[in-house]
């Protein structure tokens, strides 16, 4: 609180006290991201699945998933999926290309799981 005494110039020997009191807003406290995911009815399975975990699950089926179907699943662009797909092959994931006779849309599947440095795929890994 500021206090601020102006003496007034005049003969009366009064002095003005004025405060000023600043605006204080109500502190919010926020709820973390992860309290505000909702789970999957059902699932038992939380939405905190990331989505490249979301797209090596699609790719991981025995037909693997169309572009399009990637796309409208995780709700990115084509280009994006295309990059992802590549970074996955950077990791050792093999992942194979090839065209649905259908529509002609291209069709991406994953062969196998990266191999680790014991030659095992890490899905075969035995304890």
């Amino acid at each position: 609180m500021n206090t601020q005494i102006i003496e007034n110039g005049g003969d009366s020997g009064k002095a003005i006290n004025t405060e000023t009191h600043a605006i204080k807003k109500p502190a919010t406290k926020r709820t973390p991201r992860a309290a505000i995911k909702p789970k999957l009815a059902g699932t038992g399975k939380s939405a905190a699945k990331s989505k490249k975990d979301q797209l090596v699950a699609l790719l991981s089926k025995p037909n693997g998933a169309r572009i399009s179907v990637i796309v409208e699943r995780l709700g990115w662009q084509a280009h994006t999926v295309r990059a992802t797909i590549s970074g996955l092959r950077k990791q050792g994931i093999e992942v194979t290309t090839s065209k649905s006779p259908k529509t002609g849309e291209t069709v991406y599947a994953i062969v196998s799981a990266p191999i680790e440095e014991g030659g095992q795929a890490a899905d075969e890994a035995v304890s």
